[in-house]
């Protein structure tokens, strides 16, 4: 079997959907964790509402930094195959297009481990990156499903799409502002609340669109 036949083999409709679970259970796993053991540089304990997802893979502050980064990235590995099976599976222009910006994003989360916030000006690239694309990405997803001639998946999970999509539209274009001083951070910070809904929005949709293909092909 040459090289194009196993790269088809990995992300057919047999494997794709696998690939989507583990990366979405190791971004859960891997990226909740860390908040159990966490204590900021004013002994502070970690919260949602105030405290940005990167700063549990911050070196130096977060106990289980490496844990975080690597999570990171193998949800990022994970879900490249993800993408580009999903993207056949649903077998649409639009679909095959959300698979390369999906693309795109799993190698901007995997980009966001490999530099932490320690390096500031990367990890700004690598975050936005991520952000931008996955607001284009749920929302190709949506207009994916919608578009399915044969529907592979229940076009009700289109809505999901659109839920992320307004998400990410709130986060990246909301009036809100973010937390500048970190001593003297609020209870509760709307941008910081709002990146923590992407991540929980993101990761269980991409779980429940791997489940529901799962199951239709009954493995």
């Amino acid at each position: 079997m040459g090289l194009a036949e196993e790269c088809r083999k990995f992300v057919n409709k047999e494997h794709f959907p696998i690939w989507g679970i583990i990366g979405s259970i190791i971004g859960l796993v891997f990226i909740l964790t860390p908040q159990l053991f966490y204590v900021g540089t004013y002994g502070e304990p970690f919260s949602m509402f105030n405290h940005y997802v990167s700063e549990l893979g911050e070196l130096g502050v977060s106990q289980l930094a490496m844990m975080f980064n690597l999570g990171m990235m193998l949800a990022g590995i994970f879900f490249i195959p993800f993408m580009i099976g999903f993207g056949l599976y649903l077998n649409n222009i639009i679909s095959k297009l959300a698979g390369l910006v999906g693309v795109f994003s799993a190698c901007a989360i995997y980009l966001v481990g490999i530099f932490p916030m320690n390096f500031r000006a990367e990890h700004g690239v690598a975050a936005v990156s991520f952000f931008l694309s996955g607001l284009v990405m749920t929302l190709l997803w949506a207009l994916g499903i919608l578009a399915q001639k044969e529907a592979r998946v229940p076009k009700i999970l289109a809505l999901g799409g659109f839920i992320n999509t307004a998400i990410f539209a709130l986060f990246l274009y909301g009036p809100w502002e973010g937390i500048t001083d970190l001593a003297t951070r609020p209870a509760f910070n709307m941008v910081v609340t709002l990146e923590w809904a992407i991540y929980f929005a993101i990761v269980g949709y991409l779980f429940i669109l791997s489940l529901c293909v799962a199951k239709r092909e009954e493995y």
